[in-house]
């Protein structure tokens, strides 16, 4: 059988005041972790249609392990997702790079097909609502074919959405001396994939959630998020009471005054 591709989810769990911190001006101490909660266990959901990948959730903090073991059996999802916890650095960097080590780990003990496509690893964090489980296999399939590449997704702000590199590369060179959550993480990231032998596809920048403002332009992408993101987007409708009472306010004036998109107007 050939070697299954890695599908690595970095995720915090969610709790009051830790994670999405500077959406709490706009949501609130609880707000900001029920909006991240939502988050993640649509990511969660939508990750586990991803077809023919071994998945794992790197999670932080270590103490949350029964938490999220309660939250994969809630969502019926707890045998699709293995959970491994996040090394305990400082250091993004750090981080990936153990996951890495641990995912070669979990490889070693499948059997190999005589000509095996070459296995990959896909990171992925939670902040991004663009992605689509046919994103993440395009991505795998460009890795997995020769010659020696990498795929990045950049974001909006300068960092990365998804990264998918060969799962036997070098995850020191790859990872190490990258200024995080930096307007220049995607291009020093680029840069350290090339160093490291890599050709890196760079595709089309999509837009993540770090900011107040940043909520308002998913909102607005609701119509197209609510199939995928149907959580988040049931908690943000519940903070986004402008948007809902404008939307609702037109429907009463269409029903109640004549105007083009009432059934009773003839002008």
């Amino acid at each position: 059988m050939h070697k299954p591709h890695h599908l690595a989810l970095i995720a915090r769990f969610p709790s009051p005041g830790q994670g999405k911190t500077r959406l709490i001006p706009r949501l609130g101490l609880d707000g900001a972790c029920s909006f991240a909660r939502a988050a993640l266990t649509d990511l969660l959901h939508l990750l586990s249609r991803a077809p023919s990948c071994h998945r794992t959730l790197f999670y932080t903090p270590e103490s949350a392990r029964a938490d999220i073991l309660q939250l994969l059996e809630q969502e019926s999802i707890r045998s699709l997702w293995d959970i491994h916890p996040q090394a305990q650095t400082p250091d993004i960097g750090g981080r990936l790079h153990a996951a890495l080590e641990h995912a070669r780990t979990v490889d070693s003990g499948t059997l190999l097909a005589p000509t095996p496509p070459t296995p990959a690893i896909t990171f992925i964090g939670m902040d991004c609502f663009e992605l689509t489980t046919s994103i993440v296999q395009g991505s795998m399939a460009r890795v997995s074919t020769p010659p020696r590449t990498a795929h990045m997704l950049p974001a909006c702000d300068g960092g990365y959405v998804l990264l998918t590199i060969p799962l036997d590369c070098d995850g020191r060179r790859v990872f190490g001396q990258i200024p995080w959550s930096s307007s220049r993480t995607g291009c020093v990231q680029v840069q350290r994939l090339e160093e490291a032998g890599l050709s890196c596809v760079v595709g089309e920048a999509l837009p993540d959630v770090d900011e107040p403002g940043d909520l308002d332009m998913l909102w607005e992408s609701r119509q197209a998020k609510w199939a995928s993101f149907p959580r988040t987007m049931g908690f943000l409708e519940t903070v986004m009471p402008s948007e809902r009472c404008r939307d609702d306010d037109w429907e009463r004036q269409c029903t109640t005054q004549p105007c083009a998109t009432n059934p009773a107007y003839e002008g």
